[in-house]
């Protein structure tokens, strides 16, 4: 059978050569090796933790080699990625069997460098790491392991001091969160009944629905199967509060994929009405409609469609725009997305979520509200583009957040109708939400 370091190596080869999603990556290998739970935790602490680190581990490399990084095989270079992160960063993996599995791989894998890969994770063992001080864009770049035009990018829309938490907060382990199915019970029944198979919980922040999970597998759990409850970060679930649909009426998902979202706006309408679920991709609506089944929700239509251009015969009284975006507000979820290419370039990413803001103001009722938001906290793609969608539609405007279910520093930022919220803050995600009313003609 394969070792768990195998694979973890393949996937990482796997990024590293042929430029492959990590999560996709990540689910394609381990279903297909069928490892244990253990062993599956284990590879993706691993490759998570890997890539999270990879500018830090590439400094090291590049002070313990003579060779370029760049010189360096896609497989020896993860191999030593690999190795050194099992020595500077996981406490309870001897460095021995670091530095001896690592080598063994190399036998394998690039059989003309295993010493040369012994060298440099031996002399890691004996000069440790060493990180560069003061907090110059370089600095920070290799401290934090984001590149360093995210760090510029950053600085120069938060300043250092915000600069800083952020990227603290992009390495940090990021909170589970789940969100009560009030269809089938209460969130209080839900703890007890948690409690019952031996799961700790303990209440959300800002909403009443919220629960921070603190430990224990899901899937496998009676209360997921009976759809219970569903996984949802707690800056998510504020979207379809802030629209606050009411039972009966006409609503549009219009970016709807993979239906978090979609299924928290039938809960809130109690099933009782139409929703509108719409994306470009038919697979992913697949996984809208299975967890609507697994909830208990009958409601949602779904439709493969362009936000940007689709038609339909009654206009909505609500909309909620999820936006697609550049995703800065889950760098923490996807350490990979910090190295994406263009990142901070944000030019085609506005120009999609306008179109798709001018056409479904639009398909809006008078007097209708839409909810724009996104798991990014880039002003580009958040305040900046809002105020250029009303710059435009002047029978548009923002209006208040008022929901009996959010609480807290979410009912408190959201009163003026727009917010950033950011990863530091109480451990939700980075996300923008803002909510929009057509008024009457």
């Amino acid at each position: 059978m394969i070792q768990p370091r195998e694979i973890a190596l393949q996937i990482l080869y796997d990024i590293e050569k042929h430029q492959a999603y990590l999560n996709i990556s990540f689910q394609n290998h381990v279903e297909e090796a069928g490892l244990s739970a253990r062993d599956a935790a284990f590879v993706k602490e691993l490759c998570y933790g890997v890539m999270q680190w990879k500018l830090r581990l590439d400094s090291s490399i590049s002070r313990f080699s003579s060779v370029k990084l760049k010189k360096l095989s896609p497989y020896v270079l993860s191999l030593l990625r690999m190795g050194l992160y099992q020595l500077f960063f996981m406490d309870k993996i001897p460095a021995s069997a670091a530095v001896n599995e690592s080598v063994a791989l190399a036998g394998r894998y690039a059989k003309q460098s295993r010493g040369f890969v012994n060298a440099i994770l031996r002399r890691a063992v004996r000069e440790g790491e060493q990180l560069p001080k003061g907090n110059s864009d370089e600095a920070l770049s290799v401290r934090y392991s984001h590149p360093v035009e995210l760090v510029r990018f950053m600085k120069g829309c938060f300043g250092e001091e915000q600069t800083l938490r952020l990227l603290q907060e992009n390495n940090q382990t990021p909170p589970l969160f789940v969100r009560v199915n009030t269809l089938k019970t209460t969130r209080s029944d839900l703890m007890k009944g948690l409690s019952q198979e031996n799961i700790e919980t303990k209440e959300g922040m800002w909403s009443d629905s919220c629960l921070v999970w603190e430990g224990g597998g899901i899937q496998s759990l009676s209360a997921y199967k009976e759809g219970l409850f569903t996984v949802q970060d707690q800056s998510a679930q504020l979207a379809a509060l802030a629209l606050a649909p009411q039972p009966g009426e006409r609503v549009f998902d219009v970016c709807a994929a993979p239906g978090g979202k979609t299924t928290h706006l039938a809960e809130l309408m109690e099933n009782k009405g139409e929703i509108l679920a719409l994306d470009i991709y038919e697979k992913r609506l697949h996984s809208v409609m299975e967890t609507a089944k697994r909830l208990g929700i009958t409601m949602i239509k779904t439709t493969v469609a362009d936000a940007r251009q689709f038609e339909v015969t009654e206009p909505a009284d609500k909309i909620l725009i999820d936006a697609p975006c550049s995703g800065m507000g889950v760098i923490r979820r996807r350490p990979d997305l910090r190295y994406k290419e263009g990142l901070t370039d944000s030019k085609e990413l506005t120009d999609t979520q306008l179109a798709i803001l001018d056409h479904c103001a639009g398909l809006l009722k008078d007097g209708g509200e839409m909810v724009y938001s996104t798991c990014t906290v880039n002003p580009a793609e958040n305040e900046e583009l809002v105020m250029s969608f009303l710059k435009k539609h002047k029978e548009f405007s923002i209006v208040p957040v008022k929901s009996p279910h959010i609480v807290g520093l979410g009912a408190e930022l959201l009163q003026t109708g727009m917010a950033t919220f950011y990863p530091d803050m109480q451990g939700g995600d980075g996300f923008f939400i803002a909510k929009l009313k057509k008024e009457s003609a």
